[in-house]
């Protein structure tokens, strides 16, 4: 984004690109697996949020002069007002989730200039907005980021949400389905007294007390602010001792974001860059790490040392290399039983001459195959992922219910040349780890400014649909309308030692015919987006499986023989059996 915030520093060149996919290519590769061969199946999206009842406006664009944030690095005061509002451009969140126990997944959605909305999942897919039946209307916010979490283990979800141009943050604790704001007694606002750019939240026991802490993120250039002042906080969980109030363990813990130097850029400007993190379990001893997807090469891989703290093993790993990293997603594409990263970044090739540095290359995303021993290969190439012009929100998810992830992006930055009408991205896992881009043949063919991007089972049929903000417009909502696909298997988690969502939880699904499944519970916050908690899984159309359930702080192991497909159940710690849930209408 160096036109946009008129970074110096040197960008790869063409050259250097090569020389790292030699390097790339000279890591031994995982050998080839057959494609598995399963019933063709007509994958298809059909855009319903107007039908579904989700129609709403994310801001009115700002006219020059009146952007939250002026860049203080153009040099005239009219260079400022000129400013193509970088903050407020790259904004747009939503959260999937049932905030009130119905077995419906519910959906929030932020807004710059208005309140936020909360849309009640009426039990078939369709909507209806109940932001003042909940108390959320009268808090006219401009905010950004969202994340839903039960931070006090009393069963219920409670809803985090970050700013673009407030002092704070803001936390309302669910109280029978209203909201209270309690972000400054409970220790999450960031409170500074200086105004925040605030993007993604992230729930996750880090330290397995069985309590949710909270990373946050924060896209925050001191050309736009001034003096840097730190925004990306790890808030840890007082636990047992004062439940869902939380104290900043940043630098304690080793995960500050301030002065990383960045691996792509040779000058940076001073600031933190990043725009959304994940807790997630990559090296499988039961500990979750800390991955930030940031800004101009600043991207972040935190190793758990099981004590509190954390390591930075971002080179060793040899991941952190996309060059302007937004949107972060984990799942195990490869069927290894690892979780490996995919970033979504910018891609672009000017024209020059061969050989020589090309002022403006930006060199797309990055799939990280994760190789075990706490070490990564780059496979973008290989998987055919790199492309994704302007990226923001990403999702792997198994969109066709064949038990392998495919995977989806949204893109856009309007007023850059040649980034305003492109269309979001759809990759088919062709079963190997390979990909097959089917956007406009599935009808994802959103060409509008996407940002934040999440899937859930919206109606209830057992498929994932995907909801995407558009910066400045109407978002889309993708009904899943596939036919001839397989069945499903949706698990939801109760923990009782562990946190009461389960978060941090590795849950796998064993059936004839079928690589093993993994899912960790909790790895379901993207670029401003997050995914519904349970967990899903593709079946064969009428076959059962087996499903056993890793719990995290108790260690305990759940096992389930012969679940039927087609079914949606709720898991409980350190009980036998399942519960089947059941929609209420």
């Amino acid at each position: 984004m160096k036109n946009l915030l008129q970074v110096s520093g040197a960008l790869l060149s063409v050259a250097i690109l090569s020389v790292i996919a030699a390097c790339s290519d000279a890591i031994p590769e995982q050998p080839d697996r057959p494609v598995r061969q399963v019933a063709p199946s007509a994958t298809l999206f059909l855009e319903s949020a107007e039908t579904a009842g989700v129609t709403y406006l994310q801001h009115e664009i700002n006219e020059p002069g009146a952007c939250l944030f002026d860049n203080m690095s153009r040099s005239t005061e009219e260079e400022q007002r000129g400013t193509l509002c970088d903050a407020e451009r790259m904004t747009g969140g939503a959260a999937a989730a049932d905030f009130d126990g119905d077995g419906a997944i519910d959906l929030l959605v932020t807004r710059l200039d208005g309140h936020d909305l909360l849309f009640r999942n009426r039990g078939d897919g369709r909507f209806e907005e109940v932001s003042q039946e909940v108390g959320l209307r009268r808090w006219n916010l401009a905010s950004n980021g969202a994340a839903w979490g039960d931070i006090d283990n009393d069963g219920d979800l409670d809803l985090f949400i970050t700013t673009v141009g407030d002092t704070r943050h803001y936390l309302f604790i669910n109280e029978d389905g209203v909201f209270a704001e309690q972000g400054l007694e409970r220790g999450v606002a960031v409170d500074t007294a200086d105004r925040r750019i605030g993007f993604s939240a992230t729930f996750g026991d880090y330290d397995l007390d069985g309590y949710l802490d909270l990373h946050v993120t924060e896209w925050r250039p001191s050309q736009l602010v001034g003096e840097a002042v730190a925004g990306v906080r790890l808030l840890r969980n007082r636990g047992a001792d004062a439940p869902g109030h939380f104290e900043d363990v940043t630098e304690a813990a080793g995960v500050s974001m301030d002065g990383v130097v960045s691996q792509t850029q040779d000058q940076l400007t001073e600031g933190t860059f990043a725009f959304g993190s994940t807790f997630v379990d990559l090296d499988d001893d039961g500990w979750p790490e800390l991955a930030v997807a940031s800004d101009f090469g600043t991207s972040r891989l935190f190793w758990n040392n099981g004590d509190g703290t954390f390591s930075d093993g971002t080179l060793d790993a040899r991941v952190g290399t996309a060059q302007n990293a937004m949107g972060t997603t984990f799942g195990d594409y490869d069927a290894d039983g690892d979780l490996d990263w995919f970033v979504t970044s910018v891609f672009s090739f000017s024209s020059g001459s061969p050989g020589a540095a090309a002022e403006g290359v930006k060199d797309g995303n990055r799939l990280f195959r994760n190789d075990g021993d706490r070490r990564f290969t780059d496979v973008t190439d290989r998987a055919g992922v790199r492309n994704g012009s302007w990226g923001w929100g990403a999702a792997f998810f198994d969109a066709d219910n064949d038990g392998d992830l495919d995977l989806t992006m949204t893109n856009g930055m309007e007023m850059m040349p040649g980034f305003d009408a492109d269309a979001t991205r759809y990759w088919e896992n062709d079963g190997t780890g390979r990909f097959r881009g089917r956007s406009t043949d599935v009808g994802l063919d959103d060409i509008e400014d996407g940002k934040g991007l999440l899937v859930f089972d919206a109606d209830n049929d057992g498929d994932l649909d995907v909801f995407v903000v558009n910066n400045a417009s109407a978002p889309l909502f993708y009904r899943n309308q596939s036919r001839g696909a397989g069945g499903w298997l949706r698990v939801s988690l109760e923990g009782v030692t562990s946190n009461r969502q389960g978060l941090g939880a590795k849950v796998s699904v064993f059936a004839d015919g079928l690589p093993e499944q993994i899912r960790e519970a909790g790895v379901s916050t993207h670029f401003l987006g997050q995914s519904e908690d349970a967990l899903h899984f593709g079946l064969d159309a009428s076959q059962a499986a087996d499903v056993v359930i890793r719990w995290p702080a108790s260690g305990l192991v759940t096992t389930l023989n012969d679940v039927p497909s087609n079914s949606w159940i709720r898991v409980t710690e350190g009980e036998a059996g399942y519960e089947l849930i059941t929609p209420q209408s």
